[in-house]
């Protein structure tokens, strides 16, 4: 049996080369990111560097391990043979720093990496133990010598990797990511360490003289100590030069992120429209953009400059502070130009003092609006201003960011629309009277009491002193026939003008013109007309004409004689209208009277020949077709008229809501664009400094800055389906008034049906009188037919609002039962129903089409269904029909349209109209009808 020398180690040195080998493995990990973050020359500094460092730790261990190593003979080393020793260790830690710092590492070169390094530390320590010399022969396991190699390119793999994978770990918790690794690679190195030194056996040589005690090697102390000395200081200087260079690299690239940004943000600053004005804490400019220079009327940043230090020197000055103070007096220094530039920049000074005040002390400005003058007589400037301090840091001053938004142009808008607001409701205001008026005069057929009504009227709605009609004779002579006048002025029945109207204005008047005057001192008058007016105390005056049957009949005239009053352009055409109101009234009555006078030349006729009695009843039956001509000649002028004013307020209306609507809606697309840019500008802001300062938050929190970037976009999409709601209404009320379609045409009913429901949507809605209506439409596919659009439309409104007012009785009856009625039947339970309208078209043939319209409604009795079509009957109220809608309507499908008009319908069944008019019809028959 082979006789081995007993073998141990020293427990101290084996912890320190452990230790070792900890720390030169951290300093890899750390070498590595400092090779991977270089180029060039650099880094080729630090992999040699590294390389030496590495493999001097590694080597380092090896020896101390060694050193640990305790024999019962002598042992001591060949210096030569362990200096050669360290270069495997560097040659193996040069190459494990090169493959890490590549971009990429495989798993095939990690494989090759890790077998050329372990190779490397195989060869350190074997050569390494061919420097030990004793007097016992060594000899090695050839299986343990197998487990060290592959231990050591287990160890070179894991090592590989973990360096690789903490190379660039800069954060602040990097240490504590990088010192298990370097645990586990310290304590895996000297793994191999021991595996190769159990893999050396040593034999007694004969007649060798053994100790009784294991024995260290020579100068042990003094080894172990230079050793261990000089790798903690290679180490220690490796660590510490690392640690330097990183931090100068991360000074430099915090430095150019800094200049960048600064960059990034001056050219963001200049590229932009609001102006941006950044105020230090000793109350000096500290940074500005382009815009607003030019808000403020200056042109260089100096000039800028200049005029802060002015208005800092102002607000120190506690004497009050005078725009005109310089360059407006004294001294003759100085040219005109200088002169005028100083009071520009007094001026200025002066328009935004408080606010520069405000910015001086640090306080918070929250879109305040100010009129920024250069001087007097140029228009003011119109800025949205917000100011907010700001503190970097807790021992800095605080700034002042200052933001500057010319809102000239909004302000302009928004004032043109208050103005259209108001022009539109005194608008609405002067329709809704003109059409009480009219159906005013409509309830009575005596003319006196017509026209008493009118002036009344119109003196009221006009705010006048005095309202009068003067009519003509067949001469021209006229005189005052009605008036109402207000106290303290006197009355002017009977007065005479007929020196008043030279022929010139009486051609005038005729073709329908009128006469507004702002001042009779300064109207021009002929001195006979302007000693009558002074007579009568009529200090302005507006004159319209009153035509009947295309004659000029007399003249409807307001008088001021408080003062001067200068007349608007509304209330010219709306006494003008009232004026052609006034002449269709006068001709109803004309048209009345003659029907009388007939009707009494009829009565006298049949008593003459009353012995003919047939004659008699032919007359008679004559005579009785005559009135009701004449009746349905009144119904259809009273009716035209209507609603060619129901035509023209629609028109009206749409035009005065259609031009704000679309400049609203033309300028969303733009106001959307620039929120969008101002969310993205706050975005980058807060991706680029996603800590702010305290105070930034706590603004940010108090206005719910993320609520307010998710809500802008939907306000703005709310506002375009508003806008696009308005203008469908506006659209509908232009299609429904046809004004400029009154002619014989082709076009889409479906397109007349809709517009119609548009206008009655609001009574079709919920109240508390009744449910909502619901309408069904039922639209089949229907070519273009031609029609008179305009009427066809009034029949379609006639018979829409009559279904309605039927539903809505029905609606108040059947809740007043439903309240009485505890115990209700299947009929009032089929009454409750919801109120429903059912439109439905349809093509009868290639020649015809259909229009129906249903309604759920309480249906009509048989003895009237018979009357409907009959002029003047109706079954609603007294002063809630006429009995003319349906009777228009009948003779416009009738006799315009040649189709038909028949209605269907029982008691508690609903009622149903069904209209049939020809899809091509001959302009002959059509003119001749």
């Amino acid at each position: 049996m082979t006789d081995f020398l007993n073998t141990g180690y020293n427990i101290e040195l084996v912890i320190i080369s452990i230790l070792i080998a900890v720390l030169a493995s951290y300093t890899a990990i750390d070498m590595a990111g400092r090779v991977t973050a270089t180029q060039g020359r650099s880094q080729i500094v630090w992999l040699a560097s590294g390389a030496a460092a590495m493999g001097t730790g590694i080597w380092s261990m090896h020896f101390i391990g060694m050193l640990a190593f305790r024999l019962p003979v002598l042992v001591y080393y060949d210096f030569l043979m362990v200096i050669v020793s360290i270069l495997p260790a560097i040659i193996a830690s040069g190459l494990a720093l090169f493959l890490v710092s590549r971009s990429t590492l495989g798993w095939f070169k990690l494989l090759r990496g890790s077998l050329l390094m372990g190779f490397g530390i195989t060869s350190m320590h074997y050569i390494g133990m061919a420097a030990m010399h004793t007097s016992a022969v060594m000899h090695y396991d050839a299986r343990l010598v197998i487990l060290s190699m592959i231990i050591a390119i287990a160890v070179s793999y894991v090592g590989l990797f973990l360096v690789f994978k903490l190379r660039e770990e800069t954060t602040s918790n990097q240490i504590w990511k990088k010192l298990p690794a370097a645990i586990i690679m310290g304590s895996a190195i000297p793994t191999m360490h021991y595996t190769g030194m159990a893999a050396a056996g040593f034999m007694p040589m004969p007649n060798m003289l053994r100790g009784s005690t294991l024995q260290p090697p020579e100068n042990i102390v003094t080894l172990t100590g230079a050793v261990v000395i000089g790798t903690l200081l290679i180490l220690g200087l490796a660590l510490l030069t690392a640690f330097f260079d990183r931090r100068m690299a991360a000074q430099i690239i915090y430095a150019q992120a800094i200049q960048e940004s600064q960059t990034y943000l001056k050219t963001i600053l200049e590229g932009i429209q609001v102006g941006v004005l950044v105020i230090d804490g000793e109350s000096q400019i500290r940074s500005s953009n382009r815009a607003i220079l030019d808000l403020l009327n200056v042109s260089t940043e100096s000039q800028l400059q200049h005029l802060w230090d002015k208005a800092v020197a102002t607000h120190l000055d506690s004497s009050e502070f005078n725009p005109s103070s310089d360059g407006s007096s004294g001294g003759s220094s100085g040219s005109s130009s200088d002169s005028a530039s100083d009071y520009s920049e007094n001026w200025l000074l002066y328009t935004i003092q408080p606010l520069l005040q405000k910015i001086i002390a640090k306080q918070l400005i929250q879109n305040t609006i100010v009129y920024v003058e250069t001087s007097p007589h140029q228009a003011p400037t119109a800025l949205l201003v917000n100011a907010v301090p700001l503190q970097l840091a807790n021992t800095s001053p605080t700034q002042m960011v200052c933001t500057f938004s010319e809102i000239t142009g909004l302000k302009k808008t928004e004032k043109r629309l208050k103005e259209s607001e108001a022009k539109f409701r005194g608008l609405a205001t002067q329709e809704e009277l003109l059409n009480h008026l009219s159906n005013q005069i409509r309830q009575s057929l005596n003319l006196p009491t017509i026209l008493q009504t009118a002036v009344s009227e119109v003196r009221e709605l006009f705010e006048t002193d005095r309202a009068l009609i003067y009519q003509f004779d067949p001469n021209w002579h006229g005189q005052v026939v009605l008036e109402d006048v207000a106290e303290p002025w006197l009355p002017t029945i009977g007065e005479a003008a007929d020196d008043c109207f030279p022929e010139e204005y009486l051609k005038r008047y005729r073709n329908g013109g009128i006469r507004a005057m702002n001042n009779i001192l300064e109207a021009g008058l002929n001195p006979e007309h302007l000693q009558f007016l002074e007579r009568l105390r009529v200090q302005a005056n507006l004159i319209v004409p009153i035509i009947v049957s295309g004659q000029l009949w007399g003249l409807l005239i307001v008088h001021q004689c408080s003062g001067p009053r200068v007349w608007k352009e509304e209330e010219c055409n709306l006494l003008n209208r009232l004026g052609g109101q006034l002449g269709i009234a006068i001709q109803q009555s004309d048209l009345y009277t003659k029907a009388e006078q007939n009707a009494m030349q009829a009565q006298a006729q049949a008593q003459q020949l009353r012995e003919s009695e047939a004659q008699l009843k032919q007359q008679a039956q004559a005579l009785q077709q005559t009135l009701q001509e004449l009746q349905k000649l009144q119904l259809q002028l009273v009716q035209s008229e209507k609603m060619s004013s129901l035509g023209q307020l629609v028109a009206g209306v749409a035009h005065e809501i259609n031009n704000p609507v679309n400049f609203i809606h033309g300028n969303l697309a733009h106001v959307r664009e620039y929120a969008q840019y101002l969310l993205n500008h706050v975005e980058l802001y807060q991706k680029h400094y996603p800590n702010p300062a305290q105070e930034i938050q706590e603004a940010a929190e108090e206005i719910e800055l993320e609520f307010l970037q998710e809500d802008l976009t939907k306000i703005l999409n709310s506002m375009k389906v508003g806008t696009d709601r308005i203008r469908q209404i506006v659209l509908s009320l232009r299609k429904f008034s046809r004004m400029d379609e009154a002619d014989f045409k082709a076009v889409d009913i479906h397109e007349g049906i809709d517009s119609t429901l548009m206008i009655l949507q609001c009574q079709l809605k919920p109240r508390p009188e009744h449910s909502e209506i619901e309408v069904i439409r039922d639209y089949a596919e229907l070519p273009l037919v031609e029609c008179y659009p305009g009427q066809l439309n009034q029949v379609l409104m006639n018979i829409l609002t009559n279904a309605i007012d039927a539903l809505k009785d029905a609606n108040e009856k059947n809740a007043n039962e439903k309240n009485a009625n505890q115990n209700p039947t299947p009929q009032d339970i089929k009454k409750n129903s919801p109120p429903q309208i059912t439109i439905r078209t349809a093509l009868i043939d290639d020649q015809w089409v259909k229009i129906t319209i249903a309604d759920n409604g309480p249906g009509i009795p048989e003895t009237v269904k018979e009357q409907i079509f009959n002029p003047f009957f109706t079954t609603k109220p007294i002063g809630k029909g006429t009995g003319m809608g349906l009777s228009i309507s009948y003779q416009i499908i009738i006799k315009k349209h040649g189709g038909k008009l028949d209605c269907f319908s029982s008691p508690h069944q609903g009622t149903e109209f069904v209209i049939q008019i020809p899809i091509q019809q001959q302009m002959a028959s059509g003119i001749g009808n």
